[in-house]
């Protein structure tokens, strides 16, 4: 079994990988197939990867929406062949980047804990 903090640090690749990847610009957006599934995939990681966080991690930051990301991976899996694209751009742009300082803290919080 993945360890938590390794499990974050995935969060936190696929997050930059959204952040860095996700443009202002919803031509460009969907405009490009292989950018929309790079996104899609990225936020299927982040979902997966939380889902995988221990009970302990999700009960101690209920600040994190865990459930809500969870959630999109469950849609983005299952409903693959009906993938709502406007909802993964908005994820990708509202959702996603104030996710970031949440698991860079709690990665944060291990770091810590390991050097003590």
């Amino acid at each position: 079994m993945r360890k938590d903090v390794l499990l974050l640090l995935d969060m936190l690749d696929a997050i930059n990988e959204v952040l860095e990847n996700t443009p202002s610009d919803p031509e460009v957006y969907y405009g490009n197939k292989f950018l929309r599934s790079h996104l899609v995939r990225n936020i299927q990681i982040i979902g997966e990867a939380a889902a995988r966080i221990s009970d302990r991690i999700r009960e101690s930051y209920p600040a994190v929406p865990w459930r809500l990301i969870i959630g999109m991976r469950h849609v983005i899996v299952h409903d693959y062949f009906e993938i709502d694209w406007q909802a993964v751009y908005d994820t990708a742009l509202k959702d996603v980047p104030p996710l970031k300082p949440f698991i860079e803290a709690i990665i944060a919080e291990f770091n810590q804990e390991r050097s003590e």
